[in-house]
C-alpha cells in the first residue's frame, strides 16, 4: 500500500541537512540492522575494545528506537530510511522513482542521512525460468525422451542427440526487476542537493535466493543445472538497478519459518562472494559497493570447522577468499547479531584495527 503523499522537504533545508551529514558514505560503511541492545553493544564506548563509530563508517537501519550513538536518538545523520520491496514492486517505474526519492527527502522515520535501503531484492525480481518440455520419439523400436532444447538426429547406424543452445527467459519490461532498473535510471538523472544522484543514495539488500541462484547456477547467466538445461531463473532485468545503487548488501544467511535465520554453509561462503562479484561486475556493478551482511548463529556454518565460535567463523569465512575479503573491506553489515554483538565488534576491531 502506498503512503499518502506528503509535502517535500524544501530544497535548501534538504541541502543543508545533507551537507552536515555523511549522506553518501565514502569508503568503508557498515549498516547495523538490529535491536537497540545489540546496537548499543556495538557502539557504546564503555564496551570492550574500540566502539563502532561514525568515523568507522557506522550507520543504523531505521526504524530503530534509541538511535545509534545517542540513546535519545539525536544522531539523525547516521540513520538510514527503509522501504520494503513489496511496497514498490507493483508501481510503475516513475512511481517507484518518486516513492524512493520521497523516502530519501522526507523519511517516514525522520533522519538526515539522505540514504534509503530497499529490503529486500529476492525472487519476485528475477526474470522467471524457461519452461522445458519433453517429447518421446521412437527410433528403431527404441523410445527416447527428448528435451525441447535438444534435437534428435537419426543416423545410418542409430541416432544421436544434439544439445541446442540453452534458451533464456524473456525479460518482460513489466516485471518488477525491469521496472526497478528503469526507476533507478530515472533516479540517476536526478541530482541530489548534496551532490551525486538520487540513485547513489539507494542501497539494496540482496536476498539469499538471488545470490545463491547466481552462485550455484552454471552458464553465462548462471541459470543452467549440471545437465546443461535451464533450471534456474535469470536476473538480467534487475542487474542494471544494482549497477546504479550506492551499495549492494549480500545477505549471507538463509531465513526459515518463524523469522529465524541461519548462516550460509562453508561452501556458500566460498562460492557466493566470488561468483556474485564476477557476475555483478559484468553488469556494471562497482566491486567497491558490494558488502557482506552477517547474522547471529547458533552453530558454525555447515561444513566449517576450526574457525572459532559461530560469529568468529563467519568473519573468518568472509576473509577466506579474495572476493570475500574485498567485500569485507568495503564494510560488513550486521543483521540481528543479538547476543553475539560483542563478538561482531571484537572481530571488526581485529580486522580493521582498534580505531
Amino acid at each position: 500500500m502506498n503512503r499518502p503523499a506528503r509535502l517535500a522537504v524544501p530544497l535548501a533545508l534538504a541541502a543543508l541537512a545533507a551537507a552536515a551529514s555523511p549522506a553518501a558514505a565514502q569508503g568503508r560503511m557498515s549498516i547495523l540492522y538490529d535491536e537497540q541492545a545489540a546496537v548499543r553493544a556495538l557502539t557504546d564506548p564503555a564496551g570492550a575494545g574500540a566502539p563502532i563509530t561514525a568515523e568507522r563508517g557506522a550507520f543504523r537501519q531505521d526504524p530503530g528506537p534509541g538511535g545509534i550513538f545517542d540513546p535519545q536518538g539525536r544522531d539523525a545523520a547516521y540513520r538510514i530510511a527503509k522501504l520494503s520491496a513489496s511496497e514498490i514492486e507493483g508501481l510503475s517505474p516513475e512511481a517507484m522513482a518518486d516513492r524512493i526519492q520521497d523516502e530519501i527527502d522526507d523519511p517516514e522515520n525522520p533522519n538526515t542521512s539522505g540514504l534509503v535501503t530497499i529490503d529486500e531484492i529476492g525472487n519476485r525480481f528475477n526474470d522467471g525460468r524457461v519452461r522445458i518440455t519433453h517429447s518421446v520419439k521412437t527410433v528403431r523400436g527404441k523410445r527416447i525422451r527428448l528435451s525441447s532444447t535438444n534435437r534428435l538426429i537419426v543416423t545410418k547406424n542409430g541416432y544421436r542427440i544434439e544439445r541446442g543452445p540453452a534458451p533464456l527467459p524473456f525479460v518482460s519490461p513489466s516485471s518488477p526487476g525491469a521496472r526497478l532498473s528503469v526507476a533507478m535510471e530515472i533516479l540517476s538523472a536526478r541530482p541530489h542537493p548534496a551532490g551525486g544522484s538520487y540513485a547513489e543514495r539507494v542501497h539494496l539488500y540482496i536476498a539469499p535466493a538471488f545470490s545463491t541462484s547466481i552462485a550455484l547456477g552454471r552458464g553465462p547467466h548462471h541459470h543452467l543445472g549440471n545437465d546443461g538445461l535451464p533450471h534456474r531463473a535469470t536476473w538480467r532485468g534487475v542487474m542494471p538497478a544494482l549497477a546504479r545503487a550506492g551499495g549492494v548488501w549480500v545477505e549471507m544467511y538463509h531465513s526459515f519459518g518463524g523469522g529465524g535465520v541461519t548462516p550460509m554453509s562453508a561452501r556458500e561462503w566460498r562460492v557466493v562472494p566470488r561468483v556474485f562479484t564476477s557476475y555483478a561486475a559484468r553488469s556494471g556493478v562497482d566491486p567497491a559497493r558490494l558488502h557482506l551482511t552477517l547474522t547471529e548463529a547458533a552453530t558454525a556454518p555447515e561444513g566449517a570447522s576450526g574457525c572459532g565460535d559461530p560469529m568468529q567463523c563467519q568473519w573468518r569465512l568472509a576473509a577466506a577468499t579474495p572476493a570475500g575479503a574485498r567485500m569485507l573491506e568495503n564494510g560488513p553489515g550486521a543483521y540481528r547479531v543479538g547476543g553475539q554483538a560483542a563478538t561482531w565488534r571484537a572481530e571488526f576491531d581485529r580486522v580493521f584495527g582498534d580505531s
